[in-house]
C-alpha cells in the first residue's frame, strides 16, 4: 500500500465525499444464493424477472475483493453485482443472468483471512461457472456470451481467468488490479476477439500505476477491443472525490462503487466523455455480434486509413455529425451529444451486405468522417446504395472522393456489386460532385425528409451500372 497523503493534491473547489450515494442492499431480495462445486454463489435469473423463457441471455460474473466473501450479502454490492439486477440494467442489457461465486474465506487462529482468491481457485470457479449455466440456463435456453468482472482481489482472478481460459470468456472487466498479463496473453484475447474494459485509479492506494500499468498501456490500446478508464481521481455520486476508511485509506481503490452506478454522477452526466449514457452501453457494445469489423480488411489511400468505426470512436464521430454543416442535409438531425451516437455505432457491421468505413486523416491520425455502400437498403434488387459524411473543415480537398473510391474497388472484388445508386439534395452540391466524380449519372428526381420530420429536400439520385 502506497504511503501518500493524496487529499494535499486534489483539485481546488473539490470536496472529498466519504460514502457512496446510493443504499447498500435495496435489491439483494433479487438474488438467490445456490452451491456447486465445493462453493457457494449468489445468482439472478432474468427469466424470473419478467424476461422471456427460451432465448439466450449472457451471464455477468462478479468476483468480489478481499474479505468481503465473510460479509454475507452485502458481498453482492461489494463485487459491483447489486444495481445489475435492477429493470434498468437488465433493460439496458435485454436481460442478462448474474452470478456472484464466493471463496471459501474463513479466519485462521490469527484472525487473519485464508483462502481468499489465488490460482488455486481457476480450475473450480470455472467448473461453478459451468455448472451455474448447466443448471440454470440451459434449461431456460442457454447464455449467449459470458463477461467476467472482479473487483481487487477479484480483478487479479479476473486476469488469473482469462490467461487460463483465453476462449471462454467473451468480455473481461477488472476494477482495481495492476496484474495485467503478459504480451502474449493479450495477443490470445485479440484473437478470440476479448473484449477488455481495464478500471483503475491512477491514485489508487494498492496499486502502482505508474511502474505496473502505464507500461503496459501501449499494448493495451492496441488490442482490437479495449477501453482504459484510468481516472485521475475516483468520484462518488455526489460529485465528491471517494475517501473511505476501513482502517486505512482506499477511497481511490473503490472504483468499483462509480462502476457498479454504470459511471453515472447522481444528477445524470457522465464520468467520463466516452461513456455519455455510462458503462451499460460499452457492456451492451461488447455483448453485440459485430461479426462484419473482423471481416472488413483496413483500406488505405494516399492519405487516409480506411476502418471500421468501434465505440471507441463515439467523440470523433460526434465532431462530424454534431457539425451543422455536415448535418444539415443528412438523413439524421445535427448530434446534441456524443450519445446521439451510441445505437448507430452499436448497430453496425450486423449485416453481411453493408460496408461502413471512417475515414481517418493520416496527418493527424483523427477520424473525420465515414461511408461505405450497402445492400440491405435495397434487398430485393441489384442496386448497393452509397452514402457518406465528412467534417465540414475537410470540404474541398477530394477527401470523400478518395476514400469512396477506395471502398468501391474493394466492394467490387468482394461483393457482387452490380450497380450502385444515391441520392442527394440538390442545394448539396458537395455532394453531387462527389457522385459524379465516381462516375454516377443522373437517374431520377424525387425527394428525402429527415427522420425526425424537421426538414424535406428536392433530391436527385444518381447511378452507376458497372460492366461485368
Amino acid at each position: 500500500m502506497k504511503k501518500t497523503d493524496w487529499t494535499k493534491e486534489i483539485p481546488q473547489g473539490a470536496f472529498i465525499s466519504k460514502t457512496p450515494t446510493y443504499k447498500v442492499g435495496e435489491y439483494f431480495n433479487l438474488f438467490k444464493k445456490d452451491s456447486a462445486c465445493g462453493m457457494n454463489y449468489y445468482l439472478f435469473d432474468p427469466t424470473e424477472h419478467g424476461f422471456e423463457k427460451g432465448k439466450t441471455y449472457p451471464v455477468l460474473i462478479f468476483l468480489h475483493g478481499y474479505t468481503n466473501a465473510l460479509e454475507g450479502d452485502v458481498c453482492i454490492n461489494y463485487a459491483g453485482a447489486e444495481f445489475f439486477a435492477t429493470e434498468k440494467y437488465q433493460q439496458a442489457l435485454g436481460g442478462a443472468y448474474i452470478l456472484v461465486p464466493l471463496a471459501n474465506e474463513k479466519r485462521n487462529e490469527e484472525g487473519e483471512v485464508v483462502d481468499s482468491w489465488s490460482e488455486d481457485y481457476q480450475i473450480p470457479l470455472y467448473n461453478l461457472i459451468c455448472d451455474f449455466i448447466k443448471s440454470h440456463a440451459d434449461a431456460n435456453g442457454g447464455v449467449s456470451k459470458k463477461l467476467l468482472w472482479g473487483n481487487s482481489a477479484g480483478a487479479s482472478m479476473v486476469y488469473l481467468m482469462g490467461q487460463k481460459y483465453p476462449d471462454f470468456f467473451n468480455i473481461l472487466i477488472p476494477v482495481g488490479s495492476d496484474d495485467i498479463p503478459s504480451d502474449s496473453v493479450i495477443d490470445q484475447w485479440d484473437e478470440n476477439n476479448v473484449h477488455l474494459f481495464l478500471a483503475m485509479g491512477k491514485r489508487d492506494e494498492f496499486n502502482d500505476y505508474e511502474g505496473a500499468v502505464v507500461p503496459r498501456l501501449p499494448r493495451l490500446e492496441k488490442m482490437k477491443n479495449s477501453f482504459i478508464f484510468t481516472p485521475d481521481w475516483v468520484y462518488n455520486g455526489d460529485k465528491g472525490i471517494a475517501s473511505i476508511n476501513f482502517g486505512k485509506e482506499m477511497g481511490q481503490h473503490c472504483l468499483v462503487n462509480p462502476m457498479a452506478c454504470n459511471l453515472m454522477f447522481d444528477d445524470g452526466s457522465c464520468m467520463d466523455s466516452r461513456l455519455p449514457r455510462g458503462l451499460t452501453d460499452w457492456i451492451n457494445y461488447a455483448l453485440t455480434d459485430h461479426p462484419y469489423i473482423e471481416k472488413t480488411p483496413v483500406l488505405e489511400t494516399e492519405r487516409l486509413i480506411l476502418r471500421p468505426i468501434k465505440f471507441t470512436d463515439l467523440e470523433a464521430v460526434y465532431k462530424w455529425c454534431g457539425d451543422e454543416k455536415t448535418a444539415k442535409f443528412m438523413l439524421f438531425s445535427k448530434y446534441k451529444s456524443t450519445a446521439d451516437g451510441v445505437d448507430w455505432v452499436n448497430s453496425m457491421y450486423t449485416n453481411a451486405d453493408d460496408l461502413d468505413y471512417g475515414f481517418v486523416w493520416k496527418e493527424t491520425g483523427e477520424m473525420i468522417g465515414s461511408g461505405g455502400i450497402y445492400h440491405s437498403h435495397h434487398p430485393e434488387t441489384e442496386v448497393w446504395s452509397i452514402g457518406y459524411d465528412i467534417r465540414s473543415d475537410m470540404w474541398g480537398k477530394g477527401i470523400t472522393t478518395e476514400a469512396m473510391e477506395k471502398i468501391l474497388e474493394y466492394a467490387r472484388s468482394s461483393r457482387d456489386v452490380k450497380e450502385i445508386a444515391g441520392t442527394f439534395a440538390v442545394d448539396n452540391i458537395g455532394s453531387r460532385r462527389v457522385m459524379e466524380k465516381l462516375g454516377m449519372t443522373y437517374l431520377e428526381d424525387t425527394e428525402y425528409t429527415k427522420w425526425d420530420g424537421s426538414a424535406t429536400f428536392k433530391a436527385q439520385t444518381f447511378h452507376r451500372r458497372f460492366e461485368c
